[in-house]
């Protein structure tokens, strides 16, 4: 686990694209990038998103009564959810409600069609 690590924090170094220059590549910060882009392009984290996003903010109770998963099915999605940003929770009590973050989608989702249109060139 110590090398994955290590090459992560060693940055990548290639040329630029005129040849001339080097640009620096932060894996750490594609590792993100990549989880974030990851954790949309998932059939039930879709589903979970279309389901808060209809009600406007939702428990996980909601969520996996109506979805009919396991509880820990649910929460581990929502986690994945959480950590890129894709969902907002509140606290009211003992209940967390969950929202979609409207915003990052949509820097995801810009993300994502930039570089589909540079891989095209």
């Amino acid at each position: 686990m110590k090398n994955k690590t290590a090459k992560l924090k060693d940055p990548l170094v290639v040329s630029g694209p005129d040849g001339k220059g080097k640009i620096e590549v932060d894996l750490r910060i594609i590792k993100r990038a990549s989880l974030s882009l990851r954790a949309l392009y998932h059939p039930l984290r879709k589903k979970l998103l279309e389901l808060i996003e209809s009600r406007g903010k939702v428990t996980v109770t909601e969520l996996y009564g109506k979805l009919k998963i396991e509880q820990s099915v649910a929460s581990q999605h929502l986690a994945i959810l959480r950590r890129a940003g894709v969902v907002n929770t509140q606290r009211d009590g003992k209940k967390i409600y969950y929202s979609v973050n409207g915003k990052r989608i949509s820097e995801i989702s810009k993300l994502a069609d930039e570089l589909a249109q540079e891989s095209e060139i």
